[in-house]
């Protein structure tokens, strides 16, 4: 979608280089405690940043998503005028595009949801 542009695929590394690096928090940040005398054990303690771990993907997948859909917009044929009422039709039901660009933008609607 965005391949000549450098900028963009830039930031997509980056923020791609910051899910892999909040994933690693629970490495760190949760510790196990043995139940009684097995040899099974439980989440003990678990430190606040490892919140990182589920804030940081959904971060990446809404922008994901979003850069994907506008950009699916922009490559739409709009046959009537040019409204928001149009817009918002070509995002949710992918009304004027491709059949192939629809089926990219329901299939990223489904992973999103």
């Amino acid at each position: 979608m965005f391949n000549n542009n450098r900028l963009v695929v830039a930031f997509f590394g980056f923020t791609w280089l910051a899910v892999v690096g909040a994933c690693l928090t629970t490495t760190q940040g949760i510790t196990g405690t043995n139940i009684g005398p097995t040899k099974y054990c439980l989440t003990g303690d678990v430190k606040g940043y490892v919140n990182a771990a589920t804030i940081v993907p959904l971060i990446n997948d809404t922008l994901v998503f979003l850069a994907i859909t506008y950009q699916l917009m922009r490559h739409s044929y709009i046959t009537q005028p040019n409204s928001m009422k149009t817009r918002l039709r070509i995002c949710a039901f992918g009304d004027h595009l491709p059949a192939i660009s629809r089926a990219l933008l329901k299939d990223g609607q489904l992973y999103y949801l």
